[in-house]
């Protein structure tokens, strides 16, 4: 066998450390802003999803990677190979299982409505079908949402996820939820859709605002990982199931309700 030269081994070696480096690291797709899940204090990310995700790392003996961006971004960054796998508050659904692949449950959310104080009606507290007929009497009501997200998609009405939507209402979308909060406390729209474990600490932080304690959906949050790489999503499943037998997940939530 031939001996490299000189001059072609050193065309070769960054090429030969950039494939190394790349297999040192993890890369996870989210949308920081969306606590207690994802989110940025200074330049630091904090959260449920993080923590779980750096979990995954060291378990595979990976640098994690912290890809962030916008959340309807985030299944196709996945599809895509831009990112390893996926958390940032996904719910699991057929629609997006025919993209990606998803791991095991690892939280049960829901979507709930975020109302202004004066706006509270105490009689539709566990009453879903109230709520919604509420909603559905209120002629030209515009509802915000976080693009992407169940919430906008139960608003809006979607076949495929088996919602029927408010064809009373205005639907708009905003980046992240505590935008669309902030639009409800300046009355630029009416109610907010969106997962009750944000949806308290908007209201928390809107003293103006009120949680109605209603369940319009059942959902379970997923990690997204490429149908190309069942390997992966293999590992994955393995330490949610580890994380969840040995107390280290009960550990992260508890550390954030």
């Amino acid at each position: 066998m031939k001996k490299l030269s000189l001059t072609l081994f050193l065309m070769i070696l960054p090429l030969f450390l950039l494939g190394c480096k790349k297999e040192d690291k993890l890369v996870v797709a989210t949308a920081a802003n969306f606590a207690p899940f994802e989110y940025k204090e200074g330049k630091e990310f904090k959260g449920i999803d993080i923590e779980i995700a750096q979990e995954i790392a060291k378990q595979l003996g990976k640098t994690l990677e912290i890809l962030d961006i916008e959340f309807d971004s985030v299944v196709s960054a996945i599809n895509s190979g831009n990112a390893d796998f996926g958390m940032s508050g996904l719910t699991i659904n057929p629609t997006r299982s025919k993209v990606i692949d998803f791991s095991i449950p690892y939280y049960n959310a829901a979507q709930v409505v975020i109302v202004r104080e004066e706006d509270y009606n105490p009689a539709l507290e566990g009453d879903t079908q109230a709520l919604i007929d509420w909603i559905r009497a209120k002629n030209g009501i515009k509802i915000g949402v976080q693009s992407g997200t169940t919430g906008a998609f139960y608003a809006m009405g979607d076949e495929s996820w088996g919602f029927e939507g408010f064809k009373n209402a205005e639907v708009k979308g905003f980046i992240n939820g505590g935008l669309a909060t902030n639009a409800l406390t300046n009355k630029q729209i009416d109610l907010v859709i969106i997962d009750e474990a944000p949806a308290r600490i908007f209201a928390a932080t809107n003293p103006s605002t009120r949680i109605i304690n209603t369940y319009l959906t059942e959902e379970k949050y997923g990690v997204g990982v490429n149908k190309n790489n069942p390997i992966l999503l293999q590992q994955i499943n393995d330490i949610l199931k580890q994380m969840q037998e040995n107390g280290t997940m009960e550990k992260i939530l508890q550390k954030y309700f």
